[in-house]
């Protein structure tokens, strides 16, 4: 055996060690970093009656229906947060139907934004999913969780 075929088989193990422990590393971030970015309701969520608490990882937000949501109704809904967002889009699912999914508008300082949606199903006070995604410091954190009015 020469030795460039020595030294390779003596280093072949340290590379395949090495590229394991990288590998367990890089899985364990990915792991928390996905945790990281699911939103969380606080108690129930009672939008109409300006009771909808969201967390994130550095966000607060408030979620509110300026009005009861009704059949071919346009519902007006603001979302207020505490700290500045990127984009946010929301989607309604009203009696397992989901309404397309829009982005909503922001009144310029990127903390109050506003949408104005029509529920093409009959809402009830307890048939009624929201699915938001919000975009902050470029990552996209998601909710979806059921409204009660």
């Amino acid at each position: 055996m020469n030795k460039h075929t020595t030294i390779a088989i003596l280093l072949a193990p340290f590379l395949a060690l090495g590229g394991y422990i990288l590998a367990d590393i890089y899985s364990i971030n990915k792991e928390d970093t996905d945790a990281d970015k699911k939103l969380v309701v606080t108690n129930q969520c009672r939008p109409v009656h300006n009771q909808c608490e969201i967390l994130g990882v550095g966000m607060e937000m408030k979620l509110k229906f300026e009005s009861t949501p009704s059949y071919q109704r346009l519902l007006p809904i603001e979302l207020i947060s505490e700290t500045s967002l990127d984009d946010v889009a929301i989607s309604l699912v009203i009696a397992g139907e989901e309404l397309a999914p829009v982005k909503m508008q922001d009144t310029g300082d990127k903390k109050r934004w506003t949408i104005e949606v029509m529920p093409n199903s009959t809402p009830s006070g307890n048939n009624i999913r929201v699915r938001l995604a919000v975009s902050y410091k470029a990552a996209l954190h998601l909710a979806d969780f059921p409204v009660i009015y």
